[in-house]
């Protein structure tokens, strides 16, 4: 008995790093479709994003030498995460193409601006691989398609920074150390701490700065959805291994979860009335008796031993325990799916309003010809081209705060002008109808 109770002490432990994503070894505003019609979709954040605990991942079929230096499979992104399961108009999204997909289980916020370093044990391979920061996709996306092409964000984050891992074992383990725990975090999660002498900002503040950050990076086009975190564990009490975990303790646990949520949406209410398009989701209710240990659970209860796609092959207790089943991943793509068709719907007046290609005005005074244009959608340049004898010439290009343009020294005559944008990497094409005359006497 006592060597299964030691047995039963070191799993639980275990079950502290797998949670986080972490691998244990013994000894260690929305914004038109771009040029092409995309609806572009950037998806960060943890493992409740990454898609943690259901296969298949990306890269998984790879050969083991491979999938270690893969960061999709290091940071177990799902094929079934539910942010690729979202339609946007219709369209399906499609990874690397219209869907950039960098979430990545255990991450924490400082790893959306850091690298997020990845160990491994798996298949006779042992090392260390570093994940290039989250935000980097924002370069990538701007690359392809230029700056302002970003229509949806989705994000959930701050789950590893107050430490579900540890709340979820002492819960299970140490039930009558819960309540300290648990004020001992809200209290880094709400209040300034002084850390070696420094100031360190709460973790609530934390996550407020993730948002701004994201905001600007992605562009205010963009709608940044937030996505709050599940009730972890079943009402009615439930056993795991040798520790019965009563209804009391697991309510407890449930409901300092709802407590965090209430305070990530109203740090994203603050955001709001702060100018960012940014907008919370729920999904306590869309898992309200579907909790682990349920009859019918949309989370994974903790796994004894590794799965075949566990960083680490000599797990103890799998990365998937405590992590949403594609059911749970279902139920938060269908909350989010929500909020972003009413995004959708409360812009689409805006969005058919507003110009797609520069529409010219011109005048002509004392040999001065004066262009004006309207503001373009995600135009990060525009060019100013006179016609001569039918053949078109580049006069001048502008950055995409100028909306007009003087050309001075004209003679008497009769001139012939266009302006094109540069919008997600193409230039809008010009038409009989774009083009402009105007006579200077």
């Amino acid at each position: 008995m006592k060597k299964l109770t030691k047995r039963i002490l070191v799993l639980l432990t275990v079950l502290a790093l797998t949670i986080t994503g972490m691998t244990f070894t013994p000894n260690a505003k929305v914004s038109a479709a771009d040029a092409s019609g995309k609806k572009i979709v950037v998806s960060l954040g943890d493992s409740y994003s990454s898609g943690e605990g259901i296969e298949p991942f990306f890269g998984q079929d790879k050969k083991s030498a491979e999938k270690v230096e893969d960061e999709d499979w290091l940071a177990h992104r799902s094929e079934k995460a539910w942010s690729g399961m979202l339609k946007i108009d219709g369209q399906k999204l499609v990874k690397d193409d219209n869907w950039f997909f960098v979430a990545a289980s255990g991450a924490e916020v400082e790893n959306l601006s850091g690298t997020f370093t990845k160990s491994y044990d798996y298949d006779g391979l042992k090392g260390s691989k570093d994940l290039a920061p989250q935000y980097d996709v924002f370069d990538e996306v701007n690359k392809k398609y230029g700056e302002g092409a970003i229509d949806f964000v989705t994000l959930s984050i701050g789950g590893n920074d107050v430490g579900f891992a540890s709340i979820m074992v002492t819960a299970i383990q140490k039930p009558n150390e819960l309540d300290a725990l648990l004020e001992d975090t809200w209290d880094r999660f709400i209040n300034e701490q002084t850390v070696n002498g420094k100031k360190v900002p709460s973790i609530r503040e934390s996550i407020k700065d993730t948002y701004r950050t994201i905001a600007k990076k992605a562009g205010s086009q963009a709608a940044i959805i937030i996505a709050g975190y599940p009730k972890l564990l079943n009402p009615a009490g439930f056993t795991v291994l040798i520790y019965k975990v009563s209804g009391e303790t697991a309510t407890k646990v449930d409901e300092w979860a709802a407590k965090l949520n209430a305070e990530i949406k109203k740090a994203v209410e603050e955001c709001k009335k702060e100018g960012l398009n940014i907008y919370y989701v729920s999904v306590e209710e869309a898992f309200e008796g579907h909790e682990a240990y349920s009859d019918d659970p949309y989370i994974n209860s903790a796994i004894l031993g590794s799965k075949d796609q566990d960083l680490n092959s000599k797990e103890l207790i799998s990365g998937y325990s405590l992590h949403p089943n594609v059911n749970g991943a279902k139920a938060y793509a269908k909350e989010v799916q929500k909020v972003v068709d009413e995004v959708i719907k409360a812009s689409a007046g805006k969005t058919e309003t507003k110009a797609t290609k520069p529409v010219v005005t011109a005048a002509a005074k004392d040999g001065t010809v004066t262009l004006k244009w309207d503001k373009v959608e995600r135009a990060t340049k525009y060019k100013v081209i006179e016609y001569v004898n039918g053949k078109a010439k580049a006069v001048k290009s502008l950055k995409k705060t100028k909306t007009s343009y003087k050309i001075t020294g004209r003679e008497a005559g009769k001139y012939t002008f266009a302006v094109k944008a540069y919008v997600n990497g193409k230039w809008t094409k010009i038409t009989k109808k774009d083009k402009v005359s105007v006579t200077v006497k």
